[in-house]
């Protein structure tokens, strides 16, 4: 199988991922045709801006999100979230999930499904000028699979030849690990099975090539300012930390993915203190409204125009430690489940920013399916599931903390409507615990949450990500949670075999309904996206969920920026 080439002069992508776990990557057509009547105009590298732009000096896209540990995000997803612009993958998305070029301006898999060979474009540059080639694929791979590294998404990777043995190995071969450069330009990638989703896995931010001479000189520091090379249009060029970081258009840089924008300014803000406040201000040209500001947002007549809303690929869930008491019993954890009102959480709590989940997969997915009834609320079922486990009323369950996530307001409600719900219905006490990115990902990798609320969103669309990655039995400190059944884990070996795309779905829809009536976890909602767009912020693209997509690469400023007119 042969994937059709396509021009790289017809399209212009984004690879990158969106918050709290999840994966996007995003395409737009390039810029409009300059009109006749129209002076070009070209950006610093050449590409030219389309007709409506404003001027170059007005080309700086501005953000606002927390400031990242580091920039290193092939070997740890979550210090690092919304630089992912910086590094250029093999394969990107467009906006419904197709794969497109990016490193790599083609590729073919072998008729057993089996190898991949990706051929990278010849003229491709990293940052310092240096020539981007197979080798730094391999290197990336071989450093972010090794178990010294313990990446949280080593799992991701576990179809590739040796990969699972490699990143559980200490001091491993390198050369186990099915990754292969046949010459400077030509990668080959051979699967333990045929996976119709690798190349989706390979669009993701932890595929993203690391250049090996920075990272063997600066170690760890090899990220920051002056010290990091990447291979996108963009490129680093100031990290003021407890400030802002800031990024130019890279000159050595001649893909597919070129950017509009001369600069990108990210200005770091913690996303429990965010607000409106700055997009009122024309200061950012796009903002997330979280639930407690829903309301006010519909009924502002210029803010309610440029309010979008759609489905997203996330699920939020309580997750819990299945190895000890009282939620090594199924029974308990089925009780949480059934003593959960989601219709009053979503609708009261949120506003209607969400729709209440039952399982992990959301309706973005196709194999997403109906499971309401093995986890509707029922609080007297809920009460005698817990009485059946030897809880009666809640007798003998102690008080235990709910950890929570870098809570934003509205979650903090959530988490509290929950505290009131649990006790109320089953008689148990909740607290709170908050933590950071950093610390809360160490103790769930860890195991060392006995209870948790968290979401997950998906880095593409098949259930291999929200299912197998998340839910698949591992070891303590490389998986994300304990749970464990014989029959799911089966299912999901099956799934794998599987060539005949109904029957994979078919296979996968048994195994997430064990998760659900195991209440491997308590699903609670899964969110809708809701953000505003400035009408001056262009080059955005509507997916086949009616959402706007947020591309770096795609975004300029317009002729009606406030500044510009």
């Amino acid at each position: 199988m042969k994937a059709k080439r396509r021009s790289t002069s017809d399209l212009c992508v984004f690879s990158g991922l969106v918050a709290l776990g999840c994966v996007c990557v995003l395409i737009a057509v390039a810029g409009p045709a300059v009109s006749q009547n129209t002076t070009a105009v070209f950006n610093s590298i050449g590409k030219p801006m389309p007709p409506d732009a404003a001027p170059l000096e007005f080309q700086t896209y501005r953000f606002m999100r927390d400031e990242p540990r580091s920039l290193d995000v092939s070997v740890n997803l979550y210090v690092g979230q919304w630089n992912e612009f910086l590094f250029e993958t093999l394969v990107a998305k467009d906006e419904n999930g197709g794969l497109i070029p990016a490193a790599a301006d083609r590729w073919e898999i072998s008729s057993d499904g089996k190898t991949w060979t990706f051929y990278l474009r010849k003229t491709g540059r990293w940052s310092d000028g240096r020539p981007v080639t197979a080798h730094d694929f391999v290197y990336t791979f071989r450093r972010s699979l090794s178990y010294e590294t313990a990446n949280p998404y080593a799992a991701f990777y576990s179809d590739i030849v040796g990969a699972k043995t490699y990143s559980q190995t200490p001091n491993a071969d390198p050369a186990m690990l099915g990754v292969r450069a046949v010459d400077d330009h030509t990668l080959t990638i051979g699967t333990t099975h045929p996976a119709p989703y690798l190349g989706l896995i390979l669009s993701v931010p932890t595929s993203m090539p690391v250049p090996r001479w920075q990272v063997e000189k600066h170690g760890p520091r090899w990220t920051e300012e002056g010290n990091c090379v990447s291979n996108s249009s963009y490129r680093l060029t100031e990290w003021q930390h407890g400030s802002h970081m800031n990024f130019e258009l890279n000159p050595h840089y001649d893909g597919p993915i070129k950017g509009y924008v001369e600069k990108i300014h990210r200005v770091f803000r913690h996303p429990s203190t965010a607000n409106l406040l700055p997009y009122e201000n024309d200061e950012v040209g796009f903002a997330e409204v979280q639930a407690n500001e829903l309301i006010r947002v519909r009924r502002d007549p210029e803010l309610s125009s440029e309010l979008v809303s759609n489905p997203t690929d996330g699920t939020w869930y309580i997750f819990f430690d299945t190895r000890e008491p009282p939620f090594n019993d199924a029974r308990v954890r089925r009780a949480v489940a059934r003593a959960i009102d989601r219709e009053a959480i979503c609708r009261v709590v949120l506003h209607g920013a969400a729709v209440p989940a039952y399982s992990m997969l959301p309706v973005t997915f196709d194999a997403h399916g109906d499971y309401r009834a093995y986890q509707d609320f029922d609080p007297g079922k809920a009460r005698e599931l817990l009485a059946e486990a030897g809880y009666p009323g809640g007798r003998g369950v102690p008080t235990m903390e709910m950890w929570l996530r870098q809570p934003r307001p509205d979650i903090r409600m959530v988490a509290e409507v929950i505290q009131g719900m649990l006790r109320e219905h089953l008689g148990i006490g909740i607290t709170f615990r908050s933590a950071d990115y950093p610390v809360f990902t160490n103790y769930m990798f860890n195991w060392n949450i006995k209870l948790g609320l968290v979401p997950f969103f998906g880095d593409y669309r098949d259930p291999k990500n929200m299912l197998d990655m998340i839910w698949r039995p591992g070891s303590r400190g490389r998986s994300r949670h304990d749970f464990e059944n014989a029959e799911f884990e089966a299912l999901l070996d099956a799934a794998d075999q599987e060539i005949d795309p109904d029957e994979r779905t078919e296979i996968v829809r048994r195994a997430e309904r064990i998760l659900v009536e195991e209440a491997g976890a308590a699903f609670v909602f899964h969110p809708m996206a809701n953000h505003l767009f400035k009408p001056w912020l262009r080059g955005l693209k509507t997916n086949r969920f009616g959402g706007k997509t947020v591309i770096f690469t795609d975004l300029y400023i317009g002729e009606d920026f406030p500044e510009a007119r």
